[in-house]
């Protein structure tokens, strides 16, 4: 397409005539800028327009809208109850997460803002009222031990026996050094009453037949196996010796707290096996041990730790700790908590524990959900001055768990009788949060929280 061929000069021809008609440029003119004005005129009185309607007609309408659905006084009144409840249930809250540390405590004439106490009979009445309270744990679960090898060799001495028993030994060989009952072999040694090693030539098929029955007596009359031994903290308080003043507040510190979490492992296996009439039907057949250490069973297992091994270890401390960091907890949390800094108020103490129990198979996810479940508790104040009143905990979270089958015809079960239903062995390692509060702080010793200071530094 070609494009159109315009003449200059003609144009020019064209409006020659403006020459000769001079009076008419004029309005021309004013005419052509005119029409220039109007266009961008027109564009800005639009914007105007919208911008007039968006910030005041719409503004407008929305002011007359709120008139019109204001609330009376009467309901603004209404919305403050409201909002004093809220408040309220806040209070409430805080409240009771500080009646979780407002516990019973084993001695009320040690702990206390002045802990410059240097006599050793306070601290040996605290180990004497650790020890009663565990015994009196174990009684409120109805525990019991396997037979011991005295009742075992007494039955099989008075048992009647033919001319060729005995030979190549006592009756009572098989059994020493068993595992399960103080003075025993480890129970992951060898040898064994049912067929194992020596004990083929020694004990008869009656042998076998009494100790069963011994077995099955003894499991009939308690609700579970547990002793002392297990219980961290009792022999440690049984050989205790006063070294020096701070030492002893830090033992007796450390092991109050450790109270309070065996106290709630003991109130888990009462509520589990509330109702059953004997270790053979309860569901929490056995406590092989609450510690604050890794047990030994576990680490001769050589089972992985969760997030890396574990930094402390059974031959660092017996006792309860507060788990700072990472070097000093038995393993690395999943919950990512730590003890805060010791000057954080409100803030939280963190105990690791491990506790290991045989349970009914089908009961093992119930055991951990009593085990992290409100517990309640009496206070009467840390000073032991005030009305008795009842209150609710719920510290425990586990870390970690560990399930293994248990062959109940095994060297280290062969005199626990736990029923017909299989059983498991279930290995937990939990934590135990504190959250302080100024009363809570008041009776911690400065020991304690110098020690805290230095590991943070």
């Amino acid at each position: 397409m070609k494009a159109p061929n315009v003449n200059i000069k003609d144009i020019l021809k064209k409006l020659s005539f403006l020459k000769n008609n001079l009076a008419l440029l004029v309005p021309i003119i004013i005419a052509v800028v005119a029409l220039l004005m109007l266009i961008p005129g027109r564009i800005l009185a639009g914007r105007l327009r919208a911008t007039v309607e968006e910030q005041s007609v719409r503004t407008g309408k929305r002011v007359d809208s709120l008139i019109r659905d204001v609330n009376s006084a009467a309901e603004a009144e209404s919305m403050r109850a409201h909002i004093d409840a809220y408040a309220e249930d806040v209070n409430a809250i805080n409240a009771l997460v500080a009646r979780t540390v407002e516990r019973e405590l084993l001695r009320y004439d040690l702990f206390g803002p002045d802990t410059n106490e240097t006599s050793r009979v306070l601290f040996e009445r605290f180990g004497d009222a650790y020890g009663t309270a565990i015994d009196q744990l174990l009684a409120s679960v109805n525990a019991g031990t396997s037979p011991d090898p005295a009742e075992i060799q007494a039955a099989l001495k008075s048992a009647p026996r033919s001319p060729l028993q005995g030979v190549g030994g006592g009756p009572y060989d098989a059994y020493r050094g068993m595992g399960g009952a103080p003075g025993m072999m480890d129970p992951y040694g060898g040898g064994g009453m049912m067929g194992r090693g020596q004990s083929l030539g020694i004990v008869t098929e009656m042998d076998k037949k009494i100790v069963e029955q011994i077995c099955l007596d003894r499991a009939r009359a308690h609700k579970v196996y547990a002793s002392p031994v297990e219980v961290a903290g009792y022999a440690y308080w049984s050989d205790w010796t006063f070294e020096d003043r701070d030492k002893a507040y830090k033992d007796c510190w450390y092991w109050q707290v450790g109270y309070w979490i065996i106290e709630d492992v003991f109130t888990t296996i009462r509520q589990m096996n509330e109702g059953a009439e004997s270790v053979i039907d309860a569901p929490v057949k056995r406590l092989l041990n609450a510690d604050f250490t890794l047990s030994r069973s576990r680490a001769a297992r050589g089972r992985p730790r969760a997030g890396g091994r574990a930094r402390r270890a059974a031959a660092d401390t017996e006792g309860p700790t507060y788990a700072a960091s990472a070097t000093t907890a038995l393993t690395v949390p999943c919950t990512g908590r730590f003890t805060s800094p010791v000057d954080d108020v409100p803030g939280i103490d963190v105990v690791q524990f491990n506790v290991r129990v045989i349970v009914d198979a089908t009961r093992v996810m119930p055991f951990m959900v009593e085990l992290c479940s409100a517990k309640p508790h009496t206070f009467r104040g840390f000073y032991g001055d005030q009305p008795e009143q009842t209150y609710e905990h719920n510290q425990i979270t586990i870390l970690e768990t560990s399930i293994s089958p248990v062959e109940t015809d095994s060297f280290a079960h062969m005199l626990y009788h736990y029923g017909d239903r299989p059983v498991v062995e279930l290995d937990l390692i939990c934590e135990y949060v504190f959250n302080r509060t100024p009363a809570f702080e008041e009776i911690k010793p400065h020991q304690v929280k110098d020690d805290l200071r230095e590991e943070k530094e």
